[in-house]
């Protein structure tokens, strides 16, 4: 069973809040913030580690094309357009892409994000294509 592009949409929002919380969770995990850094004060803490500059990089690359994911979601579903597959796939694709981005699986990650980019453009044509077959229905 195909969730809904409602639902879709909202577990990608959970999903960026999450993706904005990794690079903390890690750097804390690290041990690079201590309960000291937290009481008095930030101005002693050491250059960010790798994994958290990386973590902070795939947040940005989901940030790249989300705007775009949630515009067409809405548009997709305020017009009543089923877009739920490539919606789900586009999320999927995206859940792929942050582990490899973050353990620097480059194949798994160049595909997963150019599979993504594919989705984005097919709920696009799935917009455009079902538009056209119902805009002048009411004449």
């Amino acid at each position: 069973m195909i969730p809904d592009t409602l639902l879709i949409v909202l577990v990608s929002m959970i999903y960026l809040i999450f993706l904005t919380c990794l690079p903390y969770y890690i750097w804390i995990s690290d041990g690079g913030i201590t309960l000291h850094n937290l009481l008095y004060g930030r101005h002693t803490l050491q250059d960010l580690p790798i994994k958290v500059k990386v973590a902070n990089l795939a947040l940005l690359n989901y940030k790249e094309t989300f705007p775009i994911f949630l515009g067409l979601s809405i548009l997709g579903i305020v017009m009543g357009i089923p877009i739920q597959i490539a919606c789900l796939i586009w999320l999927i694709l995206r859940f792929i892409h942050t582990p490899s981005y973050i353990f620097a699986w480059n194949w798994i990650r160049t595909l997963s994000w150019q599979a993504s980019i594919i989705c984005l453009f097919w709920i696009m044509f799935q917009i455009i294509s079902l538009n056209r077959l119902t805009m002048f229905s009411h004449f």
